[in-house]
């Protein structure tokens, strides 16, 4: 690892401690599931489906909106501001290869991902026993299509406003495409090719998921496809050298 990517990802790691909103963001999602939680025992829905279903009910929730609000809505609002405050023509002086920036720009993100990835499970009290391999898997892969997802939105943003305006729109979007698969068949036939496809089918039945299928190949093509256009933007702003 060069000192110019170590330089980077330490540089990302002072700007998230450093801001108070994004801090914020980073941990709301703990605070959320216990809401859940909490609202859901007030009905009285874990003695209506079982425990086990109520689980499974509130990790199919409670993931996405972490994952968005916690990786996503941090990587748009660093990008738009490392951008507004022209940081970036800096970075290019110093010999930041785009490579470099983007690679930085996944670190962190990953790294409180999959925090969530193996705490909310546990707060939930989903028991997944023979599934733990299946179901990190699945979770990487839809992670890291998320965070591209959100990079390519960030390197869109020209400044903080844009980035305010785009982040709620795209952390939703993430956050409730397993939410609008579940209200009828019609709507998963069609949702179950998204970018959230894979991690939609596998929630749904998790004990006769196949990881080959066309949702997985369809998440290898969304990822290819934020992939390519995040390098693209890089490219066609002109923000920074291949």
């Amino acid at each position: 690892m060069s000192n110019k990517l170590k330089g980077m990802i330490w540089l990302r790691g002072q700007v998230t401690l450093a801001n108070k909103s994004i801090l914020l963001q980073v941990f709301m999602p703990i605070f959320l599931i216990f809401l859940y939680k909490f609202i859901f025992s007030l009905n009285g829905a874990g003695k209506e489906i079982g425990a086990d279903k109520l689980a499974t009910m509130l990790l199919t929730i409670s993931l996405p909106f972490s994952l968005a609000m916690s990786v996503g809505t941090p990587i748009i609002i660093i990008l738009a501001e490392e951008r507004e405050k022209r940081n970036l023509q800096s970075l290019r002086l110093a010999g930041v290869t785009a490579g470099q920036y983007i690679l930085s720009a996944l670190i962190w993100p990953s790294i409180i991902g999959i925090f969530y990835i193996v705490i909310t499970p546990i707060l939930v009290g989903a028991k997944l026993s023979n599934h733990v391999f299946s179901y990190g898997l699945v979770l990487l892969l839809t992670m890291l299509v998320l965070i591209f997802f959100f990079l390519m939105v960030g390197l869109f943003c020209k400044n903080q406003v844009m980035a305010q305006s785009l982040s709620v729109p795209a952390m939703l979007l993430a956050a409730f495409i397993p939410m609008f698969s579940n209200m009828s068949e019609d709507l998963f036939k069609v949702l179950r090719y998204s970018f959230m496809g894979l991690f939609t089918s596998y929630m749904k039945d998790w004990s006769h998921f196949h990881l080959w299928s066309g949702e997985f190949l369809a998440l290898l093509v969304w990822l290819l496809l934020f992939a390519g256009l995040s390098f693209y933007l890089m490219h066609r702003l002109q923000i920074l050298d291949d």
